[in-house]
């Protein structure tokens, strides 16, 4: 019996690390976050986002893709003010080659300072006009890159369809999966230099 419970002890101490070890990516210019998304016909389509710049001036990622013999790619501009405090989204279609500067109250492919202390000190706050809660990630719906968890939060809209992984990291809350709701679905699939 007694060797039965150092054997359960044991197993629930191995257990119990393993389950508290999750990568906190490295947030810094030159990073690239590749998602992968479906298309409107169904087909997984690739898409490196690079952090560009990260300061206290502006935040700027740029995408890149291949198309046939052709580079395409644009830039989303955030403000050190969006990443503070921003509460929308904008999820409008880059054009190619397009420089878009963000409104001030918005952001891209993240999530606000503000809003991640606020739903993580409150377990619900409001982005984009909806109602999010800090959910529990969903057994087997964790975000594993290259064999690791990544440290993510999970939130699920109050009475609605959208939710999102975000990276647990205030210097750049990036969302990390997202599903359902207005915006495209995504997960992030490799992260490089």
């Amino acid at each position: 019996m007694k060797t039965l419970s150092i054997a359960l002890l044991i197993l629930f101490v191995a257990s119990s690390v393993t389950a508290q070890k999750k990568t906190n990516l490295n947030i810094k210019p030159n990073l690239v976050l590749t998602y992968s998304a479906k298309d409107p016909k169904g087909n997984e389509v690739l898409l490196p986002l690079e952090i560009k710049e990260l300061n206290d001036k502006k935040i700027v990622l740029e995408y890149s893709m291949i198309n046939g013999d052709k580079k395409i790619s644009g830039e989303w501009v955030i403000s050190p003010k969006g990443l503070e405090s921003g509460k929308y989204f904008n999820w409008q279609a880059l054009n190619p080659s397009e420089v878009r500067i963000l409104p001030k109250d918005q952001t891209i492919f993240c999530v606000s300072k503000k809003f991640l202390d606020e739903i993580k000190s409150k377990n619900t706050a409001k982005y984009d006009d909806k109602t999010f809660e800090l959910k529990e990630i969903p057994k087997g719906k964790e975000i594993i890159v290259d064999g690791k968890e990544i440290d993510a939060i999970y939130i699920a809209e109050k009475g609605g369809d959208s939710k999102y992984w975000i990276l647990n990291n205030r210097d750049l809350p990036f969302i990390v999966n997202s599903a359902g709701g207005d915006g495209p679905s995504f997960k992030l699939t490799k992260v490089s230099k």
